[in-house]
């Protein structure tokens, strides 16, 4: 009986291990034909090869003065144009990538954009709102002034108190469609869809009209459901802003903007056609009498005429088509080449 329990054993042990053999042979076939999942081996994502970041103005800011400096960084000189509302600017980057320029307000909102090239045609791009008011009053109370005599960490906490403090201390401005109205509070709806909140518990908040080409003075009671707004003050730790101004006004849309680097194939009286550098492909210019034209030598932009234009130079031009049509608004020509002399 013993001897038929031994062997029943160890029938039992060999047969376990022609299965585990036969499982460790499967999965070493597996192993070397078949390719791991890619959620065993993560590839590293690449960081983009070309992007702008601002670093100032921030979105949603209110100005209370004119130009406003724009300023960030891209890859190092590249050619960058700068858009206001209605002006464009051009620029190289530093050797550091670093850029800045001043640009030009108009009163209400201004969306800036911020277009940069490679060498291929290709682009990154940045774009801000931001609100300016020539009479909106910053607050400056609350900025703790640093003492003299204070020093090391002290010191330290001080300077990043003031700084915290100016950073809430900064207007900013809610803007959209009113949703709803409460004895202190206004909602809307931003261009972002997003639901914002007003308050409008403060005293000696001031409310105007400026649709169409009015300036009026409101009372708070005059908005309604379905106005588009814009409202200007402080924002708290629960990002309810504080209004102290109020402009009911038409809504804002963004402009319809392109941006190409291209070089020019053919001149004509009052035309352009030029050879996209990104894809290759044609398009025809004509400027008008508020195309601006400026050829950019050393740094410095002046401006010129078509007929100051050559053929083969190199130019970033700014193209309107917010009314439909594709207007020029900027021409810079950025690598100018000499004419080729008439035999």
């Amino acid at each position: 009986m013993r001897k038929e329990i031994v062997w029943v054993a160890g029938i039992g042990i060999l047969f376990g291990l022609v299965i585990a053999f036969g499982v460790w042979r499967i999965n070493s076939s597996i192993s070397k034909d078949t390719p791991l999942p890619p959620s065993v081996s993560p590839t590293p994502s690449s960081p983009s090869e070309f992007e702008v970041t601002l670093n100032q103005p921030q979105n949603d800011d209110v100005v209370i003065s004119s130009p406003e400096t724009v300023s960030g960084i891209t890859k190092p000189l590249s050619w960058i144009v700068v858009s206001g509302e209605s002006v464009d600017y051009v620029l190289q980057s530093g050797n550091d990538g670093t850029f800045s320029q001043n640009v030009d307000l108009t009163p209400g909102t201004n969306q800036i954009q911020v277009t940069t090239f490679g060498p291929q045609g290709n682009q990154a791009q940045a774009k801000v709102l931001i609100v300016y008011s020539s009479v909106f009053q910053e607050n400056s109370a609350g900025t703790p002034a640093a003492a003299s005599s204070a020093s090391g960490e002290s010191q330290i906490n001080q300077n990043v108190a003031q700084r915290l403090a100016q950073a809430s201390n900064h207007p900013k401005t809610y803007l959209g469609s009113v949703t709803d109205i409460a004895d202190s509070t206004i909602e809307i709806k931003s261009l972002d869809s997003e639901i914002q909140q007003i308050s409008t518990a403060g005293s000696g908040i001031a409310v105007i009209d400026t649709r169409g080409n009015l300036t009026k003075s409101l009372k708070l009671t005059d908005i309604a459901i379905g106005d588009f707004i814009i409202a200007m003050g402080y924002v708290d730790e629960s990002h309810v802003l504080s209004a102290r101004r109020i402009l009911i006004s038409d809504s804002t849309t963004e402009p319809k903007v392109a941006y190409s680097l291209a070089k020019i194939a053919n001149i004509t009286k009052g035309s352009l056609t030029v050879i996209n550098v990104s894809d290759g492909s044609k398009a025809t210019l004509q400027p008008d009498k508020n195309t601006d034209i400026e050829i950019v030598n050393n740094g410095k932009s002046k401006n010129a005429k078509l007929s100051n234009l050559n053929i083969g130079d190199e130019i970033i031009y700014v193209t309107n088509t917010t009314a439909g049509e594709v207007i020029p608004r900027s021409v810079f020509d950025i690598a100018p080449v000499s004419p080729t002399p008439t035999p």
